[in-house]
């Protein structure tokens, strides 16, 4: 049962933030609308970068840093051409992960936790990312799409 609730919420949650993406300029890709925070476009890859990264790690046992810069992805278009490749990778790596993987435990980490602990930390940190990203959408005067939440 958990494996199918954190999968269909894993599956929700690239399309809710498809929306926020789908709304990326090029001209607020660099704006940094908190002082000494990082540009809107790094929160973005950093988003795309963390659930590649969690899933690729839970699936292969690879837990290697992706590099996904502003400096190799400058435009919005790059950007939001790079979450849909990276949304069908995740998805890919999740299917490679089974039920009954759910209760072995990571301990490469910072603790030990379960798979199903690191994939519920994988959608917790992104949901985190994207409450980020709307508060700079709104703090550079852009109004965010709806997310089409189910109430």
């Amino acid at each position: 049962m958990i494996y199918g609730f954190l999968k269909e919420a894993i599956h929700r949650h690239f399309d809710e933030t498809d929306v926020i993406i789908q709304q990326l300029t090029d001209e607020v890709i660099l704006k940094e609308p908190v002082k000494s925070g990082r540009p809107l476009g790094e929160i973005v890859l950093h988003i795309i970068r963390s659930l590649e990264y969690y899933s690729q790690g839970l699936a292969n046992d690879v837990w290697e840093p992706l590099i996904y810069t502003l400096e190799k992805y400058p435009t919005a278009n790059d950007m939001i051409r790079l979450y849909a490749d990276v949304v069908m990778r995740v998805k890919s790596y999740l299917t490679s992960i089974s039920p009954e993987s759910l209760n072995e435990e990571y301990t490469q980490g910072n603790r030990s936790a379960t798979k199903a602990e690191v994939l519920l930390e994988l959608l917790e940190h992104s949901i985190q990312h994207r409450g980020q990203l709307l508060v700079y959408y709104r703090l550079l005067g852009i109004v965010p799409k709806e997310i089409p939440y189910i109430i």
